[in-house]
């Protein structure tokens, strides 16, 4: 698992890697808030992934409380997906990974997301799933379940990182962190240190308890 983090560092700061692998993240961030806005009776108009890693999630909310919960919601979904992931590798069930991304992939095909490259993406990644299930190449499977939910736990603490900096430097664009700001009158680089925070966290529980 070592050499899966040390290569999923190595996705992050390269361009093109980032942007093909990293999706994966922006897709989780992106379904958090879906799920919380219908969790919470609100309705979600859609969702938009992009090449540089950033994603919005259009949702009407009906209340304060909902509308403060789905925007905390997609940082800390990135969080909890990365131990998760760690989770179902750890009891060796890491197909549960596979199945649930693929799900996330779907539906968002289906319902929400409409910009190209949204759309191309997702495309690209059911079309590489179904190849691999098709051809029953387990091995493959089993290697990039182990990459993506590396690359998930170190772009959960390496985007709530830079929220945290936006906060801080650009507090008017930093994202959820920016949004929470407007909700609470709680400042914004409050917020971002609440995300990167939690998400930091998250790694050392994942270090601590699964490897």
């Amino acid at each position: 698992m070592l050499i899966y983090l040390m290569l999923a560092v190595v996705v992050t700061f390269t361009p093109l890697l980032r942007t093909v692998f990293g999706t994966f993240n922006t897709l989780v961030h992106e379904t958090g808030h879906a799920i919380v806005t219908l969790l919470t009776s609100g309705k979600v108009y859609s969702v938009s992934l992009f090449s540089n890693l950033e994603g919005v999630a259009i949702t009407g909310y009906r209340s304060w409380f909902s509308g403060l919960i789905i925007f905390y919601s997609g940082y800390t979904f990135s969080t909890l997906m990365a131990i998760a992931s760690f989770h179902f590798i750890y009891l060796e069930n890491s197909m549960m990974l596979f199945y649930l991304l693929v799900s996330f992939a779907l539906v968002n095909l289906l319902l929400w997301v409409r910009n190209p490259y949204g759309i191309f993406w997702l495309l690209l990644f059911l079309l590489f799933a179904f190849v691999l299930e098709l051809q029953g190449l387990n091995q493959i499977r089993e290697m990039f379940i182990m990459l993506i939910a590396s690359i998930l736990l170190i772009q959960s603490i390496t985007t709530a990182f830079t929220v945290f900096i936006l906060s801080v430097m650009k507090s008017k664009q930093a994202g959820d962190a920016t949004e929470l700001a407007k909700l609470t009158s709680i400042p914004a680089f409050i917020w971002g240190m609440v995300f990167f925070g939690q998400s930091v966290l998250g790694a050392y529980y994942v270090f601590d308890n699964y490897f």
